[in-house]
Order: structure tokens, then sequence, then C-alpha cells
């Protein structure tokens, strides 16, 4: 069995990795990266700006479903042969 310590050193290991992931992402883009360890909660593509038209509420910006409503209007259409 891992220890307490193990299962914190891969938590942490996968932080840490997702963070230069992100980092290089952002730098490939040109988006600022003065705060790096912000990337371990948040993409690096995205402004975090509910306002924003690209990260709001499809249903608030373009009348349109969400994916997760599109998905269950599909499933709930089909019906057994």
């Amino acid at each position: 069995m891992s220890s307490d310590r193990e299962k914190k050193a891969k938590r942490i290991h996968a932080t840490e990795t997702r963070i230069k992931k992100q980092l290089q992402i952002a730098k490939a883009h040109g988006f600022p990266t003065d705060t790096p360890h912000r990337f371990a909660a948040v993409s690096a593509t995205t402004c975090g700006d509910p306002g924003c038209h690209m990260c709001g509420n499809p249903r608030k910006f373009f009348k349109e479903d969400t994916i997760q409503e599109k998905s269950f209007n599909q499933t709930s259409n089909w019906i057994e042969p």
C-alpha cells in the first residue's frame, strides 16, 4: 500500500506537471505568464471572465443549448426498435 507521503508526492507532481504544460501553451500563444500557479486550476487559453462570449455560457450569448443539454436531447430522442 502506498503511504500518505507517496500520495501527497503524486498530487504535487501532477499539479506541477499540469502547470508546466499550461505554461508551454500560454507561451506558445503569447499569453502573459506572470502568475504560473494560476494554471493549476485554469486553462491557459481561458481568460476567466464569465462575461466573455468565448468563456461564458452559450445559452446566454448564442441562444443555443449547452453541450450537456445537446447530449441529453440526443439520448432522450432515441427510441428502441
